[in-house]
Parts: structure tokens; sequence; C-alpha cells
């Protein structure tokens, strides 16, 4: 066998397959389609859940892939060995009803044997314990010696997730030699050495358990198989690990280049350098299909792996920031297969260098919790032995603010301090067996049929681009949770009437876009549409209130949408597609489209960009925007493979996955985008375009709201009503004149409040000469004290400085109540403060005879009253705290 790259055993996999008959499909994105139940996609046959239930159809009912993959339960471990990582490829092939055991073992052990030539002598198969079949198959047609055979039991070869599809497993090891092996005379397939290792799985999904442990017999078996491309290359270019492949090892040598380490010379800094290396392929790979860092679900294991490669990154000695020059290794190792990394560089570059940069940050904020931790420590602890910082405080440290646990640890020892490892370890362990559960559950219950998955009907076709108004027939009805052959009305409407159609008019709520509402009628039934959702079978499912009648299976039907709402729905779909391109004209091509929300009343667009848009840069883009709307554009759609619409620079979504035949619709020369949602057939429908607000979503998401058309009719009505409304308050009978008398109003008041101001100060003045007349004297010093009323803050500083103003030797210490709030101001003159006496700190210690506290300059200086009843009490202890601090 030769050594062969990791790009070509992918593309040598792929074109063995496709000369199989196989559909060649690409990876599907990191980001579930229509599945809740992962997060991340894990393995390679996730995205296609759907073909092996019969939601979906494969043309040919086989496929091929190499599928991107997340898996995180163990990220812990990743670095400490070098087995474990979080990013890797998954080849595999699939038959849905199609081919069986007898194609799949034939064209598996063809692959391997004669496409690699790797040596036959070193392959072992396993099956399960049961499968006589494929026992059979393996040694009596593909003719491999038993002693390279061994059955095993449920738990390492069957395939079996709670109810639905299962099988017995067949996989294919590879021997490594001796080396690699424990000594043992009964070292084989199955021990625990690193001598034989797992390559390939085959599952031969034949049965359907009810999860109770009962197993039918399926019709027809389907094929799932996986192997892990890193796993491959390993045996091909005889190395021990991932690390050592060659794609992989080129980040790492980027990795060395950077810090300045040597890989394989030191084991702790090896650690650092394997994690660095495989969180920045999986961060690469998760933004490009459109993850965003944030502080849940997905977004939040792309910032934890972000800040692991980080911080990481610090613990070799790497200053600075670097992770977003990294990613230009992995871009470049992968781009031959996954183009679209080539054309997201810049954006996937951005969003590292803001999260890294936000790290920072983060990492900043942590030291400062633990120094408050720190010295609270020192200074309530009685021994040594009670300097402890207790465990679910470094967790907190560590889970909330990301600050890595062993720099705690290291800092807390030079400060003598120790920490309740074990404690952490617990919270530690606990969050793990939260998620290893919440994981559990999900996966549990990612094969659940719904209501309509046994729907035995053709799907439903959708007129709705062209026509809304359509005669159909009603294929199914369902209520409260169970189908109906007959709906009808007791005693009044019955909501919830779930109704399918044979064809329809109603947009079924996707890409944004809301369902279309309106009115199904038959001739004994009218029923109002408030919902239109489509299933994975294609089945079209509308969501009514029965208003009056009975209808059932098989009636014919007049399906109706309300025109004004479509109508308004397009103009504002339409005027999404103006703006992105508009925003990619005024603030860059890193714009793309994050999410949006389109309906009857406005049109809402989230889109990447790491500023706040200014007010110019709004105007401008608003500007483009309607002379698009002016300009009378044709809007035109049309079908086209996928590669033509690339080629034509249609913009795709971020994270979408699109099937070979694209729709793709384009205004004149300004917008082309792909997109299945409904729109105006000309821009000068819109009317006219308003932004209504800008604001950010997440960090380096921004998010427009914006309406067209009657939106902005209804904008411009409340804008008149409050001018005219304001105009009425200020008793004018001309409205234009409301923004002189604003301004003038605005002088008036600017003069009174000078006048007041000048008025508190004469006032404080009378208020100070009174004060002056009984000082208590300590050493020379000359201390004046009162409590005032009807006196707000700023005026008893005032008053203070006035005091220092008068003289040198004096200390004022006043406290004021305003509205129920009771506030304290200290003044001392320079002859006071050389003397030692600080404003600062003597407020400070008055107001903590009061519960309260505060600080501030040594001259003057302000402090809160916790407990009023107290005030007059800290007034008379000011003179022993001045002698104090003399």
């Amino acid at each position: 066998m030769e050594w062969t790259s990791l790009n070509d055993l992918r593309e040598k996999y792929l074109s063995f397959y496709q000369k199989k008959g196989h559909n060649r499909l690409g990876s599907f994105p990191l980001i579930p389609q229509d599945d809740n139940s992962l997060l991340l996609i894990n393995s390679g046959m996730a995205p296609l859940k759907k073909y092996f239930t019969g939601e979906k159809t494969m043309p040919g009912n086989r496929a091929t892939t190499c599928q991107k993959c997340i898996r995180t339960p163990d990220i812990e471990r990743v670095g400490i060995t070098a087995r474990h990582g979080t990013f890797f490829e998954m080849l595999g092939n699939f038959s849905f009803g199609d081919y069986f055991k007898e194609e799949a073992t034939t064209w598996a052990w063809e692959f391997l044997t004669e496409e690699l030539q790797i040596p036959k002598e070193l392959l072992y198969i396993t099956v399960y314990e049961d499968d006589d079949e494929a026992w059979d198959i393996w040694v009596n047609r593909r003719g491999i010696d038993p002693s390279h055979m061994k059955r095993m039991g449920k738990e390492d070869n069957f395939w079996e997730i709670g109810s639905g599809p299962c099988g017995p497993c067949s996989e294919l090891y590879f021997d490594r030699g001796e080396k690699y092996g424990c000594g043992s005379p009964d070292c084989g397939v199955g021990c625990e050495c690193d001598r034989f290792i797992e390559i390939w799985n085959l599952v031969f999904t034949q049965f359907v358990s009810d999860g109770k442990g009962n197993y039918e017999r399926m019709p027809k078996g389907n094929i799932d198989t996986g192997m892990g491309l890193e796993r491959l290359a390993c045996v091909m270019q005889g190395v021990d690990n991932m690390f050592e492949v060659d794609s992989i090892a080129n980040v790492i040598k980027e990795v060395e280049k950077i810090s300045g380490v040597k890989y394989k010379e030191d084991a702790k800094t090896d650690i650092s350098v394997r994690v660095i290396t495989d969180h920045i392929r999986s961060t690469v790979f998760m933004i490009s299909d459109g993850v965003i860092p944030s502080n849940e679900g997905r977004g939040y294991v792309l910032r934890r792996l972000l800040r692991r490669a980080a911080r990481h990154g610090r613990m070799i000695g790497i200053k600075g920031l670097f992770l977003n020059e990294l990613c230009d290794t992995v871009i470049n190792e992968s781009k031959s297969a996954y183009p679209e990394l080539e054309e997201n560089r810049e954006y996937i570059k951005k969003i590292i260098l803001t999260e890294e940069e936000r790290f920072n940050k983060t990492i900043d904020q942590g030291m400062n919790i633990l120094t408050g931790l720190i010295e609270n420590i020192e200074k309530t602890a009685a021994s040594a032995k009670e300097k402890i910082l207790s465990g679910i405080e470094a967790f907190k440290l560590n889970d909330t603010f990301g600050f890595p646990f062993d720099l705690t640890k290291e800092i807390l020892a030079e400060r003598g301090i120790g920490i309740d490892e074990e404690g952490f370890r617990k919270h530690l362990k606990e969050q793990a067996d939260r998620a290893r559960e919440a994981r559990k559950k999900n996966n549990n219950v990612s094969w659940a049929d719904d209501l309509f998955k046994a729907l035995e009907v053709n799907e439903t076709e959708f007129v709705g681009y062209t026509d809304m108004k359509a005669d159909a027939n009603v294929l199914a009805l369902a209520y409260d949770g169970e189908f109906c052959d007959v709906v009808s009305v007791d005693e009044e409407a019955k909501e919830d009437v779930l109704v399918v159609l044979d064809r329809t008019p109603f947009y079924a709520e996707s890409g944004g876009q809301v369902a279309d509402t309106g009115v199904i009628t038959t001739d004994t039934a009218i029923l109002k549409v408030l919902d239109c959702r489509k299933t994975g079978k294609g089945f079209y499912v509308h969501t009514c209130t029965l208003e009056s009648g009975f209808v059932k299976t098989g009636d014919k039907a007049v399906a109706a949408v309300d025109e004004e709402t479509r109508k308004a729905t397009m103009r504002n779909h339409t005027s999404a597609h103006l703006l992105q391109a508009a925003l990619r004209m005024v603030l860059g091509n890193h714009v793309h489209q994050s999410g949006s929300y389109v309906d009857s009343e406005r049109m809402r667009f989230d889109f990447t960009h790491f500023n706040a848009v200014t007010k110019e840069e709004l105007e401008r883009v608003e500007a483009l925007v309607n002379k698009a709307v002016l300009d009378a554009l044709c809007v035109t759609v049309s079908e086209m493979s996928i590669e033509e619409a690339k080629k034509s620079g249609a913009m795709a979504l971020f994270g979408e996955k699109y099937g070979n035949t694209v729709r793709v619709v384009k205004m004149g020369d300004f917008s082309t985008e792909l997109c299945g949602g409904t729109h105006v057939s000309n821009t000068a429908h819109l009317g006219l375009f308003k932004i209504v607000s800008e604001s950010s979503v997440a960090a380096g998401i921004r998010r427009i709201e914006a309406v067209t058309g009657a939106g902005v009719l209804k904008l411009m009505e409340e804008k008149q009503k409050l001018i005219d409304d304001s105009a009425k308050a200020l008793k004018l009978t001309n409205s234009s004149e409301l923004a002189v008398k604003v301004n003038a109003m605005v002088g008036e008041t600017k003069a009174m409040q000078g006048e007041i101001e000048h008025l508190k100060a004469e006032i404080a003045k009378s208020q100070l000469d009174g004060l002056f007349a009984n000082p208590v004297v300590v050493d020379d010093i000359k201390i004046y004290t009162a409590l005032l009323g009807g006196t707000t803050g700023d005026a008893l500083k005032q008053m203070c400085a006035m005091s220092n103003d008068r003289g040198d030797n004096g200390v004022m210490v006043l406290c004021g109540e305003n509205e129920g709030k009771y506030t304290l101001a200290v003044g001392c003159g320079k002859a006071v403060v050389a003397k030692g006496v600080k404003a600062g700190a003597l407020v400070k210690a008055v107001a903590m005879l009061t519960g309260g506290n505060g600080g501030g300059k040594p001259d003057v200086a302000m402090a809160g009253v916790k407990d009023a009843t107290k005030v007059d009490e800290a007034l008379a202890q000011v003179p022993q705290l001045v002698k104090e601090m003399l």
C-alpha cells in the first residue's frame, strides 16, 4: 500500500462509490437542518435520518458522503491523549432499501484491498454473534480466513438507540503490528492495546425495535457505513495518531512557528499544541457553516473551543492574538474539498479575532474576581489551614468566566492559599452528568415519528408562486393529535384542526417568511387557515379553525390565500434581498444574512457586522434600496443547478444545505440570491422603503427592522400624529413652527437652570453662614457638623467646597435629606489634609456608622446613608474620628 494524503483518500473513496452508482453528496452543514435533537452534526448518517425513515426520497436510493462532524463529550480529554479530537470527517456509503449485506461487504473489501492495496493479511473482521448471514458472506463469498474473523456481543456489534430502526454491525480492523501490542498471547481484535484498530463500521439496519427487547424484521434492509477519514489516513501514512496525519501535522507546524515550542519535546506543551490544533480546525468549520459564538447551544460550544485554544496559547508563551492567523493554515489545507472555506476566509478570521479579543478581556475580568476572592480569604481566615478557595467559587470562575482552573491553582499557591479541588471536580462532574443525560434524552427521541409520517399519499403540490387561489382535494384530517375521517362543529368552532390538501396556494413558513393565512371552503365547511407547515415528506399541513359545518377526507375544496396580507409579505421579503445587497455595497462583502423574519407588517434582517451601523451608513443603505425601488427593476425567478447558480453570483444563506436544483431570485443587476420565498414581480411594487431601527443582537450580529408600502404610510401617519400632538400641547396653530418653538424653550430652560443654580448657591451660602457660629475645636482644627432638610447632594458638595474656600483649617461634615434620601458630604481644608485628615477617609468612616459607604478626594467627598436613625449619633462621633486620624 502507498502513502496517500488525507485529501487524496477522501477523493478516492467518494469517486469509488460514485462509480458504484451512488449519489455523491457534498458534506451537509454542521448545523442540523430540521432536526432539533442535535446541536451539531456528529456522524455521517445524522443528516440522512429522514431518508432512512422514508420521509425523504434519495434518487437511486443510494448515496456517499464525506461528512464534517463535531463531537464534544470528551472535550476535557482532547490534548491529554492523541486519540481524542472534536473535529473529524466521516466517510460513508448508504443504501435506503436498495442493496444490502452482499454488496456492502463486497465493495468495502474491494476498496480496502484493491483501491488502497492494503494487504489482506492485515485486515480482521467482526460480526454480531447471532449474525450467521454476515459470517457466511465474509467467509464463504469474500474468502476471509476464519482466523481473521470474530463474533462479538450486542454491546460491540449491534447498533441501536432506543426504539426505531436498528441492526447488527460488521467492523473492519487493521493490524498495526506487534510493536503496538501488549505482548499477551491472547492479543487480538477487541484487546485494549493499540495493535488492532477499527477503521470501518458497516451497519446492517434490518430490524425495527419497540425499545422493549422486541425486534421486527424490515421488508428491506438499509446500509449505513462509517469510516473515519483521519483514522484511515493514519493507516495509509503509517503514523501513530491523527495529529501526525499530513494536513493536521501542517497545522501543528504553524503552531510551532507561532509559539516557538517544538512538538514532541515536552509532554506538557504537547498537550497545549494538540488542543490548539484540534480546536482551531473545529472552529473554522463551525464558523464557515454559520455558527456564531454565544452563551448557549452550539454557539457556546464554539465559544468554549475558541477560548480553550486561546488559553492554551497563553500557556505555551504565545503573546497577543494568534488564532485568526492560524486559521489560514486550516483553510489552505481543506479548501480543495470545501471551497466555502476560501469564500468565507475573511469572515471566519474576523469572527475568531473578535472572540479572541473578548476572551482576553474575560481573562482580565476573571483575574479581578480572583483577586477579590483572595483578599477576602486573607482578611477572614483565622489560620493558614483555613486559607482555602471553595470548590464552587473555583467552578464559577472556570465555567462562567472561562478562567482556567490550573491558572487559579497556580496564583493561589503563590499567595499560600489552597483550593478545594475535590469540590471543584464534583461540580464539574455534576455539570458533565447533566449534559450527558440531556444528550441521551435527545438521541432517544431523534427517530420519533411525527403525526403525518405514516400518511401514504402523494406530497402536496405547491402552486402559491403563481396562484393565490386553487381547487384542491382534502387528503387527510387530524384533530386532537389523531387522524379523523370527519371533523364537525358542535356548539362552537373547533380550533387546531389540521388539514392536508393535494395542492395548495398557501406558503408554508420557511426561510424567515411567515406562513400564509386565509380560508379553505368546501360545500359543507368554512375553515380559517391560521398557519401552514411543510413536513419532511412534502405534505403541507394547514392549521385551521373550523368555523362552521363539517369537513371530511376526500372533500373537494377551494383554498384561498388572504391576498392583501400575502402581497404585503412579498413586498417585505423582496426588500430583505435589496437590503442585503445595499449593506454589502456600503459596509463590505463580509456582510451575510444571519437570520430574518418577514411578515405583512415589517421586515427584520440580522446580518454579520462588527460595529454599530452609523447614521450616515444607514442613510446610504436606505437611499440605495429606494433607488432600486424607483428604478422599477424586474424581479425574475429561475431554477438551475447549484453550480450554475454559484457561477451567476447568487448569494446563498450561511450554513444552508441546498439540493441539486435551486431557485434563484434576481432583481435587475442589483441583487441575486437563492430563495424559496414569495416576491413581487417588480421592485416598484414596494412603493417606498424605510429603516425603522438598527441594533445589536449578539457579538458580531446586527439587526435592521424596516417597512415598505403601506407600512411606510402608517409610519408617516404615526410620526405626523406625534408632531401634531406636540404642536397642540405647545398651543401652536401651525406644526411647522414646532422646531423654532422647541429651540426657544430649550434656551429658556437653560436660562432658568442657570438662575436655579445661582439661587441654590445663594441659599447654600446663607445656610453656611449659620453653620460657622459654633465650631468644635480639636487640635486647632475647627469642626462643623449639621443635618439639613430639603438639601440635595449637589448642594451639600457645593457647601463643603465653599467651606474650604473660607479657611484651610476647617472640617465640615454635612448630612442632607431630600425626598427621603440621606446623603453625607465632607470638606477638608488644605491645612487639615496636610495633617492627615482626608475627606474620603472621613466620610467613609462616618457613613459606616450608619451602615452606608462612600469615599472621594482628600478635599471633598460624598457617601450614602443606609440607616437614617443613626445619623445624629454618627455626626456626634466626628470630633473623635478626626482626632484618631491626626
